[in-house]
């Protein structure tokens, strides 16, 4: 299987942050839902063999983000976290998880994310991580792999910097997908959401992928003694301090070209016209005729 690792944020008051345990259930209930939609897929869609994995899990238990006090990922709070937790991990290649306290985002959504770049030479070598914000609604949900398909469609559209695009690539020009069962509908299912073969050949190519770029860690798995000490209050990354700029405020990416920059401003307008991400609770999944199917290998005539 392809492999995107998750770095998980936990501010305080944010659901299920209280204990290393309920933080690190959260964390697994939502990669496990990832792997299943973009993973093993569900009718009537295809599988991507994508695999999430968690690579790192902090909690901060000094800083509170009240969900309706944020518009999007790019808020500089959020945009914060994000840049420091990349600090104390090399730059790897991931996908970067906060979680806000509050059912929903200021615009009503209940989850918001999207890629960044990292360095672009042309349409096939560039770099790319994944930045998203949850909010308490989105628990127990399949919003995190909507929120890592935004990640995953973003990508080249020829060898121009300004050809970036995070469109779905089975809906040409819209972000979301118009089926209600599809996993990139603006309103996402609460069960078994599906994803086309379009998105799921966009998604295997995507630079998020660690096997896809040479600059991503191996994932590694979290011991209870480790997400303990995080738990502590004493998060490791702000004796790291990312230099804010001078005249805004906002953390200053590390090393960012001018060709980089360009391209991350327009992403972050993208981002922004992405629209509510919500859950659709009155989505009734379509009966799968494999069900009584003992082998559940879907790949039946």
């Amino acid at each position: 299987m392809a492999t995107v690792s998750v770095v998980s944020i936990f501010t305080r008051g944010a659901r299920s942050s209280d204990t290393p345990e309920m933080r690190r259930a959260r964390v697994q209930g939502d990669i496990d839902r990832a792997t299943e939609a973009w993973g093993s897929g569900f009718f009537p869609g295809v599988r991507a063999n994508i695999n999430f994995v968690s690579f790192r899990e902090y909690y901060i238990s000094d800083v509170t983000i009240v969900a309706n006090t944020v518009s999007s990922v790019n808020d500089a709070r959020v945009q914060s976290l994000i840049m420091q937790a990349r600090t104390v991990n090399n730059n790897a290649t991931a996908m970067y998880v906060v979680y806000l306290s509050g059912p929903s985002l200021s615009s009503g959504a209940v989850g918001n994310g999207g890629p960044q770049t990292t360095f672009f030479n042309s349409a096939t070598n560039y770099g790319l991580y994944g930045q998203v914000v949850l909010t308490d609604n989105a628990s127990d949900s399949y919003l995190l792999a909507h929120e890592a398909g935004h990640v995953l469609f973003g990508r080249f559209t020829s060898n121009s910097s300004n050809s970036f695009t995070i469109n779905d690539p089975s809906n040409p020009g819209n972000d979301h997908n118009d089926n209600p069962q599809n996993l990139m509908n603006g309103f996402v299912p609460s069960s078994n959401p599906f994803i086309n073969e379009a998105q799921g050949n966009v998604a295997i190519q995507s630079k998020l992928i660690l096997e896809n770029n040479f600059s991503g860690m191996a994932p590694v798995s979290i011991s209870a003694s480790a997400s303990g000490s995080l738990a502590s209050g004493q998060y490791p990354i702000k004796c790291e301090k990312v230099p804010a700029c001078p005249c805004c405020d906002r953390p200053k990416p590390i090393h960012e070209s001018e060709k980089v920059k360009k391209i991350n401003k327009e992403i972050t307008k993208l981002i922004k016209e992405i629209g509510p991400d919500n859950l659709n609770l009155k989505f009734k999944p379509r009966t799968d005729p494999y069900r009584k199917c003992k082998c559940k290998c879907k790949d039946h005539d």
